[in-house]
């Protein structure tokens, strides 16, 4: 499975903190911090809660990222099991990282262009770690049709991927939309069954049965 940085280290970037700014609104030192930072120590699940919290982050479970390769003639690829998200500063933040033969590859990650190109370069070059840390699952769906020029094989392995993604983001939108109009007045019987129908339908076409659907409709009210 491809890792990422720590955890305490991606929160201090991402608040823009020193570790020793860190550490003083953590009440530990410096030297703690950065060996904790570096995987030197491992700190318990309370301190790093403690350590969080104080920048105003929380633990939260996210699912396992694990890739698979796919070989195609001269060339291995990586395809994940799911897309992931990234936090915002990963998502935006230009970065320079090395290809598998050492050379130098600029990530414009700051504009839609620039992602394009890289989520391209990415997919098609980039190590399992590479894609984790700098692929946002969400800005793949949003620039997908975009990539023209990926090799057609490769395209068909991310292909499911990106669909799953955006069926659960149109199911999510179909949800609130109905959340939304509820509170807002009460629709007419035949808008309420109409768009029941079409929710129902698409959970259908994922696969639940009708109990996994009245779940999903009664957890996400």
């Amino acid at each position: 499975m491809a890792t990422r940085r720590s955890l305490i280290h991606e929160a201090r970037v991402a608040a823009r903190l020193t570790q020793e700014a860190l550490a003083r609104r953590a009440g530990t030192t410096q030297s703690t911090l950065s060996a904790y930072e570096r995987g030197a120590k491992s700190p318990t699940l309370a301190v790093t809660e403690r350590i969080l919290r104080s920048i105003g982050y929380d633990l939260a479970l996210t699912p396992q990222v694990t890739f698979r390769e796919v070989e195609y003639r001269a060339f291995t690829w990586y395809v994940p099991i799911r897309l992931w998200r990234l936090d915002l500063v990963a998502c935006f933040t230009p970065v320079t990282i090395r290809d598998q033969s050492g050379k130098s590859q600029d990530l414009d990650l700051a504009t839609r262009p620039g992602r394009i190109n890289a989520y391209q370069w990415l997919l098609e070059h980039g190590t399992p770690e590479q894609i984790f840390n700098h692929l946002d699952g969400a800005l793949l769906v949003d620039a997908w049709n975009d990539l023209t020029d990926l090799p057609a094989p490769l395209r068909v392995e991310w292909q499911p991927l990106v669909e799953h993604a955006y069926t659960d983001m149109v199911d999510a939108l179909l949800i609130r939309g109905l959340r939304d109009r509820y509170r807002q007045k009460t629709p007419s019987l035949r808008a309420q069954t109409r768009h029941l129908k079409h929710l129902v339908q698409r959970l259908a076409d994922r696969g639940l049965n009708p109990d996994e659907i009245l779940q999903v409709l009664r957890t996400r009210r």
